[in-house]
């Protein structure tokens, strides 16, 4: 299973001391093919990961390790199944079968009106597949994926991968709310 996961930090002097140790911890991940994709906001003072764990029990322990955690500097995190993000994708709401997917959509930014063809793409990355491997799905070039995600970041405001879940969900229940609902 992947989760989307939404942290913000505290604005400490520690942060900027355990950089080195989040950094190492988060290679190692990635080397491990925990962390997918990831990228920090806001000047440092968040990130946004892409991380597969069986079960939120081993999710939670993987976050757990890091020592951002460890040291208290994390203010709040928020978890989406990306599954459920993806299936969210699928229909947008407020758009009848058949017709283009450009009908105005709760998650979605009002002046973000994604093609048909911008959400297969974005619900292709939100999957974790590479630009190669979407263009290969499309019998494309991976430059023309390129420009279809240049101008889906466009759209959406947005300047990197792993920012495009929250651009197309909005705002992300709270992990306690997901344990609560799940």
């Amino acid at each position: 299973m992947r989760y989307l996961v939404d942290r913000e930090f505290r604005d400490d002097d520690r942060l900027r001391r355990t950089l080195p140790a989040h950094r190492t911890y988060w290679r190692r991940m990635s080397r491990l093919g925990v962390l997918l994709h990831g990228g920090s906001w806001r000047e440092g003072c968040g990130e946004t990961l892409v991380v597969k764990a069986a079960t939120r029990g081993e999710l939670q322990q993987v976050l757990g390790e890091d020592p951002y955690v460890q040291e208290h500097l994390v203010l709040e995190t928020r978890v989406k199944a990306l599954e459920a993000l993806v299936e969210a994708g699928e229909q947008p709401q407020g758009a009848a079968p058949g017709r283009p997917e450009t009908a105005a959509d709760p998650g979605r930014r009002a002046d973000a009106q994604l093609s048909a063809h911008e959400w297969r793409v974005a619900r292709m990355m939100l999957t974790g597949l590479t630009n190669r491997q979407i263009a290969e799905q499309f019998a494309v070039s991976p430059r023309a994926v390129e420009q279809h995600i240049t101008r889906i970041y466009r759209k959406l405001s947005i300047s990197r991968r792993a920012q495009l879940a929250v651009a197309i969900q909005g705002d992300l229940p709270r992990a306690g709310e997901l344990a609560a609902a799940g």
